[in-house]
């Protein structure tokens, strides 16, 4: 039996983007998505080196090892993306996901890197095949969120792995194959605004053209809140002809705008671009001998300076709301004079003499390592928690951590909590654990040492 694989590749800009940042390959052998993150236009050319790099390994594996071909060619792009990085420092924070699948006529090998998805449908079941590599299903692992809660929680794009150009360990295994069962690759364009449900409706549909391209409408139709990319193909027991790959997307470089399926949110979109202004023309008008002519007119030079000022006054305006809106939705971790933790909201300089910033919360924790964030002073069984609470190699970061919005930098806190030192018993603790025997002396000892810091790898407690 021969297996081989129809295949096809869609995309869209959304409705909302400016630009497309994925970037997509379908081919006989291979199958690739990657989603480009960044600004600067580095999201598109983080996504486009990935797929460049993977590209040639559209060919049939034969007994090669696929697990180690995927993942030496995602390490070529990755190091290729760190050497733009280099090269343009304006491009540092761009990156990429990846999600791509390597086919040898009777199973998959995958490898996958961020928060694109993998999927398989088989006998009408849809299956997600890939894991996100984000903080809320790591959240999900550890049984503190519900997966039914993933797609409302605030920090659901918060992504934990990407090539950036750093170390990244990809995730590499091999997926069976069957007759009759349908790949897809997509980025979040489609799985963020189309439910599970909803797209193993449409994958059951029609030709593997067809499917891809109603699953983009679907997305467009949910708002089109970000790019969307779909790559889908089938498996089947036939020969098929020599059909060249699909690529998609900003390895593309420019392409004609799309057509976007007549929706309330396409034409919501539309009417966002105003109608251009033309300048009507003006026939210049002849003058006579015979006409008396008139005075000069008055100078305009002082309506210009009125109209300058008022611009000034309105960029002035402008700029003092712009600067409030920003500070009350700007927040980040910094360290008082005691070296408490705290979450500061506004930023970090002061104008005119004048601080723009203040404690918003403090920073507390119990003896668990448990983390609350208190708008005054910690009580009960929660303690402030220091800078000294943290291993020493944990102390520096904490200065360079990036200001944000109030979850992300929640978030922040919240995994210094994980890293924050054990709890240890203090020197009176110590001498309550003596024996009866030798009480007496270690009630002395503990009464000397009574004040001293408890030593080693932990921290005090109350």
């Amino acid at each position: 039996m021969t297996l081989s694989l129809k295949f096809t590749a869609v995309t869209d800009r959304g409705l909302v983007r400016d630009n497309n940042e994925d970037s997509a390959h379908a081919g006989p052998h291979l199958l690739v998505l990657a989603d480009g993150m960044g600004g600067h236009a580095a999201g598109e050319v983080a996504s486009t080196t990935m797929v460049e790099h993977m590209a040639p390994l559209e060919r049939d594996p034969g007994d090669n090892d696929m697990l180690a071909l995927l993942g030496a060619a995602a390490e070529d792009a990755n190091a290729a993306i760190r050497d733009h990085v280099d090269e343009h420092p304006e491009t540092e924070g761009m990156g990429t996901t990846l999600t791509a699948m390597m086919f040898n006529g009777s199973q998959f090998g995958v490898c996958h890197v961020g928060d694109s998805r993998g999927y398989r449908l088989r006998d009408g079941k849809l299956t997600q095949v890939t894991k996100d590599d984000t903080y809320v299903q790591s959240l999900v692992d550890e049984g503190k969120l519900d997966p039914a809660d993933v797609s409302s929680h605030p920090q659901k794009s918060l992504i934990l792995k990407a090539y950036t150009g750093r170390p990244v360990e990809p995730t590499l295994f091999t997926l069976d194959a069957q007759v009759g069962d349908r790949i897809m690759l997509c980025s979040d364009g489609l799985s963020d605004p189309v439910t599970a449900s909803t797209i193993e409706q449409a994958l059951n549909q029609g030709s593997v053209d067809e499917a891809a391209i109603m699953l983009r409408d679907l997305a467009l139709r949910s708002g089109g809140p970000d790019n969307v990319t779909i790559v889908v193909a089938e498996v089947v027991d036939a020969e098929l002809d020599d059909v060249s790959p699909i690529t998609v997307g900003a390895i593309q470089g420019v392409v004609p705008e799309p057509t976007h399926p007549d929706s309330s949110a396409s034409r919501a979109a539309k009417l966002i671009s105003p109608p251009k202004a033309q300048a009507a023309e003006v026939q210049p008008r002849e003058v006579t001998e015979d006409e008396p002519q008139r005075p000069p007119r008055r100078s305009r030079v002082g309506w210009k300076v009125i109209a300058s000022l008022v611009l000034v006054l309105v960029i002035v305006v402008s700029g003092g709301l712009w600067m409030k809106n920003h500070l009350a939705s700007n927040y980040y971790v910094a360290t008082d004079e005691e070296e408490v933790l705290t979450i500061q909201q506004g930023a970090d300089f002061d104008l005119f003499g004048r601080s723009l910033h203040h404690t918003y919360q403090h920073a507390c924790l119990n003896k668990d390592n448990s983390l609350k964030l208190s708008t005054g002073e910690c009580t009960g069984e929660y303690a402030p928690f220091r800078l000294t609470d943290l291993p020493e190699s944990e102390r520096a970061a904490v200065g360079n951590l990036p200001a944000g919005s109030y979850d992300e930098v929640q978030t922040q806190l919240t995994r210094l909590s994980e890293k924050a030192l054990k709890p240890c018993a203090t020197s009176k603790d110590a001498a309550q654990d003596k024996d009866k025997d030798a009480a007496d002396e270690a009630k002395k000892d503990a009464k000397k040492d009574a004040d001293k810091p408890p030593q080693g790898n932990c921290r005090e407690v109350k």
